[in-house]
């Protein structure tokens, strides 16, 4: 059904019934990773959660790296063509750039203390949405200029040197070639001699397999996610850091307008178990994937970067983190980035706190629901 027709009916049944749920909907929800993917597998814990939480009145199908690949998921969800999708903000830099500062500022983590890296992205994901939710109405206006409502975030492990040969010291990276996903590790891979390349996520394999590029600048679970891990020999793992924070549950605007309240909150709970899903399964992800390096089950090696490489990234982001928020206002207009920045390392601070002895999905999905989706004013929110 296409997407106006359904909203249509949903708000007739709303309006009949005020705050019951719609019933017997089959919805959409298409996203660009392949099927057995951490996200299909948490897109699947959205549609039966949503499932379960409407007693069955709201199904999902689902179209894994099928209906849209991911440069068509903005507009896909826009038109209507499904009421769902995974967006990555990042690959539409006009349309979001107040996402993607957000996003960008996730550098901010390499200048905090005891954070392991598996632990990152959780921490992250959750700082972010809370962020997007309360302190960015600027980000929620491009969502609804973009005819789409943002309902959680969910966040990769940090972005490492994923390669064919190691790539752990300065020298290691004068002209290597590597595939980059955004702005911060464009600068970042120019800033330490290497050349950054724009490839698709759907062409990474490709690429990577030709030799047309030296590296992956990748969470290191989708490197395997994207089937990439009989190419991929030698990980640096924490180098270049960067968190990607997908806003995985991207609702077609009317198809959210044509939902009661109660199907709202519906869709609000099971946003917040698909993205626990997905970000835990990263953080799980990372640990198991050094272990069975370890064991010699898989053919990457995982290296320590070295100190000298380390202590130029983290030079690198002292001085982009300003850099950065200049770029975003000439380059997009973005007016408030010093006070964004700010907003995003309370919120970091604060979700460090929440986080403390937190091991499940179901734990952080609880905590996304209880400190922040809870919270929303359903009836004013995206209206």
């Amino acid at each position: 059904m296409p997407s106006k027709v359904l909203a249509a009916a949903l708000a007739g049944a709303a309006l009949c019934t005020g705050a019951s749920l719609a019933s017997a909907d089959t919805l959409k929800f298409a996203y660009g990773h392949p099927p057995g993917s951490y996200f299909d597998i948490g897109v699947n814990a959205f549609a039966d959660a949503l499932a379960e939480n409407t007693d069955g009145g709201i199904k999902v199908r689902t179209f894994p790296l099928s209906l849209l690949n991911l440069m068509e998921t903005s507009d896909g969800i826009a038109s209507g063509i499904v009421d769902f999708g995974a967006l990555m903000t990042t690959l539409f830099p006009t349309e979001y750039p107040h996402t993607n500062l957000a996003m960008e500022t996730a550098m901010i983590l390499l200048q905090e203390n005891g954070i392991d890296d598996d632990m990152q992205g959780v921490l992250y994901g959750a700082a972010m949405t809370d962020f997007v939710l309360n302190d960015c109405p600027e980000c929620n206006a491009e969502f609804a200029a973009r005819n789409n409502v943002f309902t959680a975030g969910a966040a990769s492990t940090p972005y490492s040197l994923n390669c064919t040969e190691p790539h752990v010291t300065p020298d290691d990276m004068t002209d290597a070639r590597m595939r980059i996903s955004g702005s911060y590790w464009a600068r970042w891979s120019q800033a330490m001699g290497a050349s950054p390349v724009t490839v698709s996520g759907n062409e990474m394999l490709e690429a990577l397999s030709q030799g047309l590029i030296d590296c992956v600048l990748l969470s290191v679970p989708d490197v395997f996610n994207f089937g990439m891990g009989d190419l991929v020999t030698d990980i640096t793992p924490g180098i270049p850091g960067g968190i990607y924070v997908a806003s995985y549950a991207q609702v077609n605007r009317d198809t959210w307008a044509g939902l009661s309240l109660d199907a709202r909150a519906a869709v609000m709970r099971a946003a917040a178990t698909g993205a626990a899903e997905i970000s835990m399964m990263y953080e799980n992800g990372l640990r198991e994937l050094r272990a069975r390096s370890e064991a010699g089950e898989i053919k990457a090696r995982f290296h320590d970067p070295d100190p000298a490489l380390v202590e130029a990234t983290r030079a690198f982001v002292a001085r982009d983190i300003e850099q950065v928020v200049q770029h975003y206002a000439e380059t997009y207009g973005v007016q408030r980035g010093q006070a964004m920045v700010a907003a995003l390392r309370l919120r970091v601070a604060e979700w460090r706190a929440h986080l403390e002895g937190v091991t499940t999905a179901e734990e952080l999905a609880a905590l996304y629901w209880d400190e922040i989706l809870s919270e929303v004013d359903l009836a004013s929110y995206a209206q």
